[in-house]
């Protein structure tokens, strides 16, 4: 996706130049962030301080069941490979809420956008269109994927778990996370209800870790695809010698708003990305031991041609969180690298027009674009290094 593809794209219908569904992106983004209190223009605080209280008291007693199981390997593998994922979700919703009042002026700067008017060709649409379409889909895609995964995880875990107690009373009711219970569940009735409690980490996995995810893709793709439909203006306003002087000062002003969006994202997001990526390192570096493990365990049931629930459960939960790991990096990189991309790419679009037509003066104000831009827009991990497609291949080498 880049502005190579304006000009090969040209033949859209109109009703694809339909700019009225441009806005659903956001709307989902408001919908799944205000189950979690945290959408930025308008924060709900009994919402989310009630998340954020359960996900503290999630992960101290996780914490303390490991303690309480330091001569078990498995377990504590186990128990830091499902904490990490809450102990990120609480991260996440609390730099979304900190950074609240700064992207809710983003949220409000970005609105114009959205607007037909202010893409003057069909190039410039189908670009920033190109972006819009795709960020839809890829938010529509994370939040079903995750809703099916955060189910079916939970609900292997727990069926392996009742599984074992009605083949064996004395085994005792397990809860489907590895946690300390508030109470212990000596009963059917209690077990229920704590298995309900902890279903709540299901739904703020979605609203708080996914949520914050799918409004970080989103809003980088935004200023990805406006620097894609500024790439596609260029070839237009110094192609036309009408008014052109004034019509590449407005250009320069455009450009300068983009790169104060990008510098804005960067700036709030840094941190998270800093935690997203400290977090799939460890998770990964486990899932290799696991993996081993659980590649051992099968090749012995092939063996003795035995099966396992227990077993079972742990491959679809190995093969669950190893799957919603690599996405959600893989989808960090790849927005990373978009915006370095198309930011190189307004500068690189001078070179394809007709320069040499222009005036001294014009050529001049056409440098303070083409100088600009040779400092590449990027989100940073914690400020440390850039995040891009090789930060991915980097992770999963080391």
């Amino acid at each position: 996706m880049s502005t190579s593809h304006c000009a090969s794209d040209a033949e859209w219908s109109a009703e694809a130049l339909d700019f009225r569904g441009t806005s659903k992106v956001i709307d989902l983004n408001k919908r799944t962030l205000n189950c979690a209190g945290i959408w930025p223009e308008r924060i709900h605080e009994p919402v989310f301080i009630f998340f954020s209280v359960y996900l503290a008291v999630h992960c101290t007693m996780g914490v303390v069941s490991i303690t309480d199981n330091m001569s078990d390997m498995e377990y504590i593998i186990g128990c830091i490979e499902e904490n990490m994922f809450n102990f990120m979700t609480l991260l996440k919703i609390c730099i979304c809420r900190m950074k609240s009042n700064s992207l809710a002026e983003f949220l409000k700067d970005i609105k114009v956008d959205l607007i037909p008017g202010r893409y003057k060709t069909d190039e410039e649409k189908i670009a920033f269109l190109n972006y819009n379409s795709f960020s839809l889909k890829f938010v529509k895609v994370t939040i079903v994927s995750c809703v099916i995964a955060a189910t079916l995880y939970y609900l292997s875990v727990l069926a392996a778990n009742v599984e074992m107690v009605m083949a064996n009373s004395s085994y005792g009711y397990r809860l489907p996370y590895k946690s300390r219970p508030l109470i212990e569940p000596t009963n059917l009735i209690t077990y229920i209800c704590l298995c309900l409690y902890q279903f709540l980490i299901v739904l703020i996995i979605i609203f708080g870790y996914v949520g914050t995810d799918c409004l970080l893709i989103s809003l980088v793709l935004h200023v990805s695809g406006l620097f894609s439909a500024l790439s596609c203006k260029v070839k237009h306003v110094l192609n036309n010698p009408e008014n052109r002087r004034h019509r590449i000062k407005k250009l320069i002003l455009k450009h300068i708003r983009l790169v104060r969006l990008a510098e804005s994202l960067e700036s709030d997001f840094n941190i998270l990305i800093l935690q997203q990526l400290l977090g799939s390192t460890i998770h990964l570096c486990l899932l290799g031991y696991d993996g081993l493990v659980v590649s051992l365990i099968q090749i012995l049931l092939f063996l003795s041609d035995t099966t396992s629930a227990g077993e079972e459960a742990k491959l679809i939960a190995f093969g669950i969180t190893a799957g919603c790991v690599l996405s959600t990096l893989l989808a960090y990189c790849y927005i990373g690298e978009c915006l370095i991309n198309e930011s190189m790419s307004f500068g690189e679009s001078f070179y394809h027009c007709e320069w040499y037509n222009i005036s001294q003066e014009e050529i001049k104000l056409m440098h303070i674009c083409m100088m600009r831009s040779t400092k590449q827009m990027q989100l940073t991990v914690g400020k440390f290094f850039a995040l891009s497609l090789t930060t991915f291949t980097d992770v999963n080498r080391n």
